[in-house]
């Protein structure tokens, strides 16, 4: 139970960083985006003086795996969860947009100089790139959060429930999954949609707006 309780922990965390980094750095920035596509030239130049458009180079929260005993112990009463938890801590460890977010704004985005001596096409251009990647992220994002919350929260539920252990109480369990809720309220307004995964599954990315 002490296992559970630690991946129980790990995805709440993970679920409130990824909820506060859209909610304050991602959907800012793909709205301020937008209006420099559209001209916003004041907009962009504050950007550029502030090193704005550089914003995910912190490195992602790092977490350690469950040891290989104590995965054959939950693996052998609950394998999906076990599988589950893996995937989480695997999105988050490795995010390809996120790098090659990070060479273009080195590329293209670091020196004002540079890119005001580009075209304005090409300006425009280098914009809507960098709207992309920010969208993508956006995406990767809400996978972790709906998958934290539609999957990984209702195995968590049903194992504790149909486990008892005298040396361990389950009272930090229920916080953790009572937290995930209060956050699933907070930011209620950027949690996924219950039908997340089936639209991916039906039309891709493309048509989860």
């Amino acid at each position: 139970m002490y296992t559970v309780a630690y991946m129980t922990d790990v995805s709440r965390r993970l679920l409130q960083a990824n909820l506060f980094l859209k909610k304050n750095t991602i959907i800012p920035h793909i709205q301020a985006t937008k209006k420099m596509i559209e001209g916003d030239r004041d907009l962009l130049n504050k950007i550029f003086l502030a090193d704005e458009f550089d914003i995910l180079n912190d490195r992602e929260m790092e977490f350690t795996n469950i040891l290989e005993e104590y995965k054959i112990l939950i693996g052998y009463d609950d394998i999906q969860l076990l599988q589950q938890f893996e995937f989480i801590l695997y999105s988050n460890r490795i995010s390809r947009t996120r790098a090659n977010f990070n060479d273009f704004v080195k590329q293209q985005l670091k020196s004002e100089h540079s890119f005001m001596s580009k075209s304005q096409s090409e300006q425009i251009d280098i914009l809507k790139i960098y709207w992309d990647y920010l969208d993508k992220i956006n995406h990767e994002k809400d996978r972790t959060i709906a998958f934290v919350l539609y999957i990984f929260k209702p195995q968590i539920s049903k194992y504790i429930k149909r486990r008892e252990f005298l040396t361990y109480r389950k009272d930090n369990i229920k916080e953790e999954l009572k937290n995930m809720n209060d956050l699933s309220v907070q930011y209620r307004d950027l949690i996924p949609s219950l039908d997340f995964f089936e639209k991916m599954h039906r039309g891709g990315i493309h048509n989860l707006a």
